[in-house]
């Protein structure tokens, strides 16, 4: 009897330690597949784990990575849901909800997620991090540089936080801060082609155009498909009056990407420059159709649009809500600004 009790427990043993064994397989497929950017082939895996253990949260925690990461946000977000009822203090599993919910646009349901994160790990430098996006995304710049900050104390060599606070500190009017910071990243991560073009940014607003020219450059040196820069070094090339240089790199960044509205808009006001007011009023049109209301590009690529038309009044206005969204384009709206000024009284 003893015998076949015995028998029977190692049996099960031997049974256990295969499940055990396969469980921990599909966790390490999943992983190498995910790294490898087979997210079909990681959620397959991660699949198999969970059929085998619908109890552990890692599997649906690594799952609902693979979805993120794959553009299925409501499939992540019904796992990382899932891995919460696992386990209320995953930390990990808060910071990645929120990083879903702020690409859903909900940023009150982010921003709990984050900071239930931080209170569950409260060196959680990434969760502080990503609080900081969030916060500079609905304008609250005060809060994402005391975010930003927090991050770099936990983890001074964090490289790209240096760059985010360096955004948020130009959008405050702080740009001698802003290029601080800009320094910073690109000191510490020098093949960083965001960090340049953020630097370029800045250089643009602060009126240095041929050292923003120069930043743009090497940000597609590093990057050659950076839409982006190469949209930012036409912006430069406008305000250097080098139009048919900004013509060819505007349109250099609508073949990389289609429906880039600002790439759009800055054509149109190259094109206005060179004198060819038809396919300038045609780009600047277009720029506002694929950038949507309400934002900076849009109010002032449509306030060139009516500039153009001789709505002096609309693009004072457009320019001026321009500004007030981000004080470091004030250097360069206010001559466009005078000269609407100006216009406006001749015409009186």
């Amino acid at each position: 009897m003893f015998a076949q009790t015995k028998h029977r427990f190692l049996v099960l043993m031997v049974l256990f330690s295969a499940v055990i064994r396969a469980y921990c397989d599909y966790l390490t497929d999943g992983n190498a597949q995910y790294f490898k950017r087979d997210y079909d082939g990681a959620i397959a895996s991660f699949t198999k784990a969970i059929e085998i253990d619908e109890s552990n949260y890692v599997a649906f925690c690594f799952r609902a990575l693979a979805k993120q990461d794959k553009g299925d946000l409501d499939g992540a977000l019904a796992d990382y849901d899932r891995t919460i009822v696992l386990n209320g203090t995953y930390s990990l599993a808060y910071n990645n909800r929120g990083n879903v919910k702020r690409r859903k646009k909900d940023f009150a349901g982010s921003i709990a997620d984050f900071t239930k994160a931080i209170e569950l790990k409260p060196d959680y430098a990434d969760a502080y991090y990503n609080r900081g996006m969030v916060k500079r995304a609905e304008s609250d710049f005060d809060g994402a540089i005391e975010d930003y900050s927090k991050a770099i104390e936990i983890k001074p060599s964090y490289a790209a936080v240096y760059g985010n606070r360096g955004s948020a500190k130009k959008c405050k009017g702080d740009l001698s801060g802003a290029l601080e910071d800009f320094n910073k990243n690109i000191e510490l991560n020098p093949s960083d082609a965001i960090a340049f073009n953020g630097r370029g940014l800045l250089l643009l607003g602060m009126g240095e155009f041929e050292k923003a020219k120069g930043d743009f450059t090497k940000a597609i040196q590093i990057n050659p498909n950076y839409a982006l820069s190469s949209n930012n070094r036409a912006w430069a090339c406008v305000f250097l009056n080098d139009y048919e240089s900004a013509i060819t790199d505007a349109t250099r960044a609508i073949q990389l990407d289609p429906k880039y509205g600002y790439a759009f808009g800055t054509r149109g006001w190259a094109r206005y420059g060179k004198g060819d007011v038809t396919g300038a009023l045609e780009d600047l049109k277009k720029a506002v159709q694929f950038e949507g209301v309400d934002t900076l590009d849009a109010a002032g690529d449509q306030g060139m649009y009516e500039f153009i038309q001789g709505n002096y009044e609309k693009s004072i206005a457009l320019w001026e809500k321009a500004i007030q969204q981000d004080v470091s384009v004030k250097k360069l709206l206010d001559p466009w600004i005078e000269k609407a000024k100006t216009k406006q009284s001749s015409a009186k």
